[in-house]
């Protein structure tokens, strides 16, 4: 992140934002330099006490505005110490989470009815850093926003999740619109409890307002069950606090029957219990059918055994009968709130992958499956296992799977691709390894972006040109074209232009530039650059020649509309230096390889100057000069040689002037 030591990056003042929100926008690219950023930011902070406070917002918000939720938990939970000094200041991500919900947010058939699928992105990852946050104060602004927005639908959630962590309004002016909108809009049954709650926090003026409107008619017990409201905990009644060890002590002790422990938990207003109390609760029940009974008289007591990795998972096997899942959860000993930790179960699973721990894989596995609802999320962890295990086969056909159900594969799989496939090599030099062959292993990543990444995806843009640099270092030239192909076939804007801008001799430079700055597409200007283009004519012409196979042009060829971005003078340069170690002077050649080239070349220079005007087509790439000066082209005029020749001349000059002057006043001293 720094290069001179020393140098410290503002925190105030606009210089401190446009500079801190450039590297933000960078790393939400490209999460290398996101991680040296905040790595530096930590740094500051601990030698300076300063930092730039806009930053977990920038990052943060960055992450939801891109429809990245999960990365925008991960980074809230590794920013909230120093860079959230207020648990308040969550409140800043709210728009942007949003925002990033109203892209997919589609309107239920049924407005109050609550399913997991169809709540949004942002809501669920707006959830999830509440719950990693402890202390905030935000009822207020949080409903207010809600309410202009479109996730109205959603607004009581938001408020039960709010009170069951302690979020309570501070005056009733911050719980009237809800009242308000729930009493034109909401169901009879939603009122009313807000109403009690309302009344229970300011009975005043409660009281003053609806003193005249009658309440509706307490329905909820004429609907069939499954149609009422989850209870969640009470959460319309005022948090009493319940300690979750003290719970799970009760729930183990052996002289205390449930329906005891039950009855003093209502006595004492207990609106939720922790994840501990609920393990404690399953061990000593019978079976799995015990479990789904308890759980209901739980969720009738209106006691909520809360939305944790834990509890979710612990239903559902539960219901679903799976005995011997559920035994090993229950024995596990792993803390039920380090089942919240992606990252960690992801490392877990490998690890039983390999020692083939089939029982603890597949309840790791399980774990996962509620910590990543997206499928393509958890088809991804498949395929970092796969990568981490060397198992390639099975990793491309979780990539191909995926590309059938429209699935890519995520910022993190492309980014392990990078860092545990290709091996690191030298500058200019092709990667060297023993315990596995390097073509096999460039091929794999190609396959792999091929079939996983979706259209325009700038992020692997790099990854692409490295695969295209090592493709042609290791003269793989058939994987090398087909790639090139494949990618000007995906990502090309597909003009109606005819061909390259040299097709239009006639038009302006002006005209040219404009042409192919509208047809070209970013994708392919950034992968193919100049220096790619005169890379890939130096491995063509590096390739050895072949006495079997035979090489035929095609024309009207339909991948020419593919490529306006052709640079004709950086490939007129690239065929030349080619053509210069081939048949030029002697001296031009130096290295082992290119003289090993010129002596099994079986081409005359007329002949190569043929195949390149026939391959290229009319106007021809040089003109006619190969007529009239085919030893100029292959022998290009030496710059540096040039160069030192005019710095000599031009110091002799001044040597002769200044000379000359002295003789002058030298003369006119003696006169």
């Amino acid at each position: 992140m720094v290069r001179v030591e020393g140098v410290q990056l503002p925190v105030t003042g606009d210089t401190a934002n446009f500079f801190w929100q450039s590297f933000v926008d960078l790393g939400l690219k490209q999460e290398v330099i996101l991680k040296e950023l905040t790595d530096y930011a930590f740094e500051l902070w601990v030698k300076t006490g300063k930092r730039w406070n806009r930053l977990y917002e920038s990052i943060v918000g960055g992450f939801l505005e891109r429809d990245l939720t999960q990365q925008a938990v991960e980074w809230h939970k590794r920013l909230r110490d120093p860079h959230l000094p207020c648990p308040n200041d969550i409140i800043r991500i709210l728009r942007p989470a949003i925002s990033a919900s109203n892209k997919f947010c589609t309107t239920a058939a049924i407005p109050w009815k609550r399913e997991r699928h169809m709540i949004p992105a942002g809501l669920r990852a707006f959830e999830n850093i509440c719950r990693a946050t402890h202390g905030h104060q935000i009822y207020g602004q949080t409903i207010s926003m809600v309410l202009q927005s479109d996730w109205v639908d959603h607004i009581f959630r938001i408020h039960k999740l709010l009170i069951v962590r302690g979020d309570h309004p501070q005056s009733y002016e911050e719980v009237q619109p809800l009242l308000e909108y729930t009493k034109g809009y909401g169901s009879p049954q939603f009122f009313q409890r807000l109403h009690r709650y309302a009344r229970s926090r300011f009975p005043d003026q409660v009281e003053a307002t609806y003193e005249d409107d009658p309440l509706p008619e307490d329905v909820s017990a004429e609907q069939p069950e499954d149609q009422q409201p989850e209870p969640s905990g009470k959460a319309w009644l005022a948090e009493k606090p319940f300690k979750d060890d003290f719970g799970a002590r009760l729930f183990a002790t052996k002289a205390l029957r449930f329906d005891m422990i039950l009855s003093g938990l209502r006595m004492f207003g207990v609106t939720a219990i922790g994840p501990q109390s609920l393990r404690e609760m399953a061990i000593r029940a019978h079976g799995c059918q015990d479990i789904v009974s308890k759980l209901q008289e739980l969720q009738k007591a209106g006691i909520s055994i809360g939305d944790s990795v834990f509890a979710r998972l612990l239903r559902k096997l539960a219901t679903e009968n799976r005995d011997i899942l559920l035994s090993d959860l229950l024995r596990s000993d792993q803390h039920p709130d380090v089942l919240e930790d992606a990252q960690l179960q992801e490392s877990l699973l490998l690890s039983y992958y390999v020692a083939r721990d089939w029982r603890q894989y597949n309840m790791t596995l399980g774990i996962l499956g509620q910590i990543f609802e997206d499928e393509s999320d958890l088809a991804n962890v498949h395929f970092r296992k796969y990568l981490a295990a060397g198992d390639w086969k099975m990793a491309t056909q979780v990539v191909d799977n995926m590309a059938l159900r429209g699935g890519t594969l995520s910022q993190d799989s492309i980014d392990y691709i990078a860092e545990h496939v290709l091996i690191p090599r030298a500058p200019g030099k092709a990667p060297r390894r023993d315990d596995l062959s390097t073509a096999k292993e460039v091929q794999f990543v190609s396959r792999a972006l091929q079939r996983g990444t979706s259209n325009g995806d700038l992020a692997v843009t790099e990854l692409w040109i490295e695969v295209l640099k090592r493709l042609g270092m290791l003269n793989l030239w058939d994987d090398l074209r087909n790639c090139c192909l494949w990618l000007a076939r995906q990502y090309s804007s597909k003009s109606n232009m005819t061909r390259s801008i040299v097709s239009y001799p006639k038009r302006s430079q002006r005209d040219m530039v404009a042409l192919s700055q509208q047809h070209g597409d970013p994708f392919l200007r950034k992968i193919f650059s100049r220096q790619m283009q005169a890379a890939i004519i130096a491995w063509g012409f590096r390739t050895r020649v072949s006495q079997q196979r035979k090489w035929i042009a095609i024309h009207g060829n339909a991948y020419e509309s593919l490529i306006p971005w052709l640079s004709v003078a950086w490939v007129r340069r690239a065929c030349r230096h080619r053509l210069a170690v081939l048949y030029g002077r002697s001296s031009l050649v130096n290295r082992r390889m290119n003289r090993m080239l010129r002596q099994e070349n079986p081409y005359s220079v007329v002949r190569v100057l043929e195949d390149i005007n026939l391959a290229w087509g009319e106007p021809y790439l040089f003109g006619d000069r190969e007529i009239r000066d085919a030893d100029g082209i292959v022998n290009p005029p030496n710059r540096t040689r040039r160069r030192r020749v005019k710095k000599m001349r031009s110091a002799y000059l001044q040597r002769v002037q200044l000379s000359q002057m002295k003789e002058v006043y030298s003369s006119k001293a003696q006169n």
